[in-house]
């Protein structure tokens, strides 16, 4: 369960750093639009949300949410770290 969570979490904040103008451009080789953006904030919203009932799942109700919390800060550390070290596909920049 603890997989899952964190697997929910990282797609959480890989989601959120697409939705920016930014990494979805580097990333993706162009500009989001709109409704892109608010499908993306909101699956990356969702994920969230869908990683707590797995948290609390794997330590209950008195570390499941210490879990929680846990897991999107190293999914947030490890896509920031993602989106900014490794390099963009050729011709994106």
């Amino acid at each position: 369960m603890t997989v899952l969570a964190f697997i929910l979490a990282t797609l959480a904040f890989a989601l959120f750093g697409l939705s920016t103008d930014e990494h979805h451009r580097k990333r993706l080789g162009s500009r989001p639009d709109a409704v892109t953006v608010l499908r993306l904030r909101g699956g990356a919203w969702a994920a969230v949300a869908a990683a707590f009932p797995f948290a609390i799942a794997a330590q209950g109700w008195v570390f499941g949410p210490i879990l929680w919390v846990a897991l999107l800060m190293l999914g947030a550390g490890l896509v920031f770290l993602a989106l900014n070290l490794i390099p963009a596909p050729a011709g994106r920049k």
